[in-house]
């Protein structure tokens, strides 16, 4: 994998190094350690790979999207680390070859001295005058910097008298013939120094200083190449007013003098490129590469010096701290570039929506938080953070998707809220995970009540995590009737949590926990295998085959071990394909709808049917819809309650049933609870429904006598059949994505 990757210049990735041919070499390392998972990725120096570093993962530990993008941005600051030690290296060489060369051009004396000495480049340019004169003799001379004949880089000095035709020469910077014609042009491109003791008579009418040459009276001059790689890149050029006599050892130090100028530019250049490079450096560890914006440890510098400043001045400010509520759906559907343009966005709305004087930073992730100094209360900050909602709530365009993104920010004031960094970014941090669990697109202040929820949700977390392995979660079962023969036609099989203390835990409670953390998707594994299980056990008993609907979460339904999850449950329980049907949410497959519509395909290919639940709650349009291979679309319950009196709600009902019907769709209605609620349904061509008229969720017991001949009940449904909760007495329970 290592010589893949050096080879290819690419990553070389493998989730399952056992088997992977690559690592047969080390096969036994690889299962003395039990690694798992590894990645290779080339490191490089000048664009040109000179290196590998690995990445190895063990147990059950796997190579994903995230992960492989934050072992890329690792390696990339690896990269641009050697990148910086071999300028390094090469910095160090230079000044050990200056260090020789000044040794052997001791006899240059105070010359040399001179020009080793210069520290900036005005300074070696100033050192230049200083040392040619004294060196050379040379009195009322113009010393200049050219790059070609027609470009004067930078007039040094003028020594001696006549110092005011600086300015004359610095207006004459243009040429009179083709490049290369003049003293300049002539010894860079011999790369040899260019001596004239008559320069009137060897360039007149072709010098770049002609004209100001006649009418100063330039007697004599000299072009010395500036070197660098075997090529010249510019000339160091003099030019006297006395008829001076170039000696061949007067050249030698002109030259030995043009070599240190050249040394020293590139060695000045090399400063100047180390320099930018520690400024990077310095830049990328207290900044977020990708918004631009301060991370968490420039942030809390920050924060720390606001709130000395505040404390100071007796003065509030305020820590707002604000997490995308939608972000991960949004990249894991358009992708991750997407994604990160989608943070560069929110990032740079954010710094526009407050003061300049405040602090913007983005801590990773999808998570930001902004420090608002000299607050004068609450109403301030209600202001400022009602407009980062509105702000943040504009559509985004993304890959030709228009995306719309709301916030969860939570509020902690100093001092109030805390004194320290730990205290305030604590307890805005509470406050916002109390916003992302109750409603999101909103924001909330922290209270000392608030304090309590985070600890009962760790708690929460902690049990659910071991309430697989415990056998505390469950199946109950609700029937799904046939509105005309009163048969059941199918179950829901929706999740329930019996908690160690007896206690039942409401699904309202525990499922949105569970999709938040990921635990929704080995959870949603162990309904599918167990429901699937039970409609085969209630075969063996003699009850007739019914369709078993199973809820699948957001999490579980862009999960990439969904096709494998669901054919291990047919599989394992040997149940027909036919009578499984998967459940999915109308908000689900339109967050991006050509990926749906693949994994729908896929599904319907095995044989199982799918049903849209909750429809209308979604706002997509019928026409749409008709993408996807879709068998049952169930109106959501919203719809159902007040069918008996509200006629908005008959007129959605009704345009449901009649657009699914003219598509040839099942239509089911959730939460039917009461005679007139089922007698509209009836009355409108409905074909099934679902509710505590006939049946509140039950155990798998509830539900055999319901599957055993006779399977019917004759209308009218009593609201106590089975167990079931009267419309007055009780009400349907929240739903979520695998219960209700």
């Amino acid at each position: 994998m290592g010589g893949t990757a050096f080879r290819t210049g690419k990553p070389s990735l493998s989730n399952d190094v056992v088997n992977d041919p690559r690592a047969q070499p080390w096969l036994p390392l690889v299962k003395k350690a039990g690694l798992s998972a590894c990645a290779v990725f080339p490191l490089f120096v000048d664009c040109k790979p000179v290196a590998v570093m690995y990445f190895f993962f063990g147990g059950a530990d796997r190579l994903d999207d995230e992960m492989i993008i934050l072992m890329g941005r690792i390696v990339e600051n690896v990269s641009f680390g050697l990148d910086v030690l071999k300028h390094d290296a090469e910095r160090t060489a230079a000044e050990m070859h200056k260090e020789r060369f000044a040794r052997q051009l001791a006899a240059l004396g105070a010359t040399n001295e001179a020009i080793t000495r210069a520290t900036t480049r005005e300074e070696l340019f100033r050192r230049v005058c200083e040392a040619a004169v004294l060196g050379g003799n040379f009195a009322s001379t113009i010393i200049a910097l050219a790059r070609s004949d027609s470009e004067l880089l930078e007039v040094v000095a003028v020594a001696g008298p006549g110092r005011d035709s600086i300015l004359d020469i610095r207006l004459s910077t243009h040429a009179h013939l083709p490049e290369g014609q003049g003293i300049t042009g002539i010894a860079m491109r011999t790369r040899q120094p260019c001596i004239s003791n008559d320069y009137l008579a060897d360039f007149a009418n072709n010098s770049l200083f002609h004209k100001r040459a006649t009418a100063r009276a330039i007697m004599s001059g000299a072009a010395l190449p500036l070197m660098h790689g075997g090529e010249a890149f510019g000339a160091l050029l003099f030019l006297s007013r006395e008829r001076n006599t170039f000696t061949l050892e007067l050249t030698q130090l002109l030259q030995r003098l043009a070599d240190n100028v050249a040394f020293a530019l590139e060695n000045f250049d090399r400063a100047d490129a180390k320099m930018l490079a520690d400024q990077r450096i310095e830049y990328l560890a207290s900044h977020d590469s990708l918004t631009d914006l301060p991370n968490r440890e420039s942030f809390n510098q920050l924060l720390h010096f606001a709130i000395e400043s505040a404390r100071r001045q007796e003065r509030k400010l305020a820590v707002l701290f604000i997490d995308l509520d939608r972000f991960k759906i949004i990249n894991d559907s358009l992708g991750h570039d997407a994604g990160d343009r989608l943070l560069t966005e929110i990032g740079g709305r954010l710094r526009r929506s407050v003061r300049a004087c405040d602090v913007v930073a983005r801590l990773g992730g999808d998570e930001f938080v902004i420090i608002l100094e000299d607050v004068a209360g609450r109403e301030d900050v209600e202001g400022v953070a009602r407009g980062l909602l509105r702000c943040l709530s504009e559509p985004i365009q993304l890959n030709g998707h228009e995306c719309h993104v709301t916030a969860s920010i939570g509020v902690a004031i100093y001092p109030l809220d805390g004194a320290d960094i730990q205290s305030l970014t604590g307890n805005a941090d509470t406050a916002m995970y109390l916003v992302k669990g109750d409603c999101k697109d909103g924001f909330r202040f922290f209270s000392r009540d608030a304090r309590i929820q985070p600890i009962e949700r760790l708690t929460m977390e902690t049990n659910l995590r071991h309430a697989v392995e415990r056998n505390e979660l469950l199946l109950h079962y609700q029937p799904k009737v046939n509105l005309i023969t009163s048969e059941v036609t199918g179950v829901e099989a929706l999740l329930r949590w019996r908690h160690p203390d007896g206690t039942m835990v409401s699904p309202g409670d525990f499922i949105p926990l569970a999709e938040e953390t990921g635990l929704i998707v080995p959870i949603g594994r162990w309904v599918l295998v167990e429901a699937c299980l039970q409609n085969m056990a209630w075969q063996h008993e003699g009850a007739r085959p019914v369709s078993m609907a199973v809820n699948l979460s957001p999490r579980q339904f862009v999960d990439e071990r969904l096709f494998q999850d669901i054919d291990e449950a047919l599989a394992v329980s040997g149940m027909s394909p036919s009578l499984l049907q998967l459940e999915v949410t109308e908000s689900m497959v339109m967050q991006n709808v050509a990926r749906a519509v693949r994994v729908l395909d896929a599904i319907e290919n095995r044989g199982i049917h799918i049903a849209i639940d909750d429809f209308g709650t979604g706002y997509s349009s019928m026409s749409l819809m008709k993408q996807f291979p879709i068998d049952t679309i169930k109106i959501d319950r919203s719809f159902v309650r007040d069918l008996a009196h509200d006629l908005e709600d008959q007129a959605i009902a009704q345009a449901i049933i009649s657009m699914g019907k003219a598509l040839g769709m099942t239509v089911v209605a959730e939460g039917v609870e009461t005679v007139e609620q089922q007698a509209f349904l009836r009355g409108h061509a409905c074909d099934e429904m679902q509710g505590y008229l006939f049946s509140k969720p039950v155990p798998p017991g509830g539900i055999t006598e319901l599957l055993l001949p006779p399977c019917a009940v004759s209308p009218p449904l009593q609201p106590q059949a089975y167990g079931a909760h009267s419309p007055s007495g009780g009400r349907p329970e929240a739903s979520a994505a695998t219960g209700r």
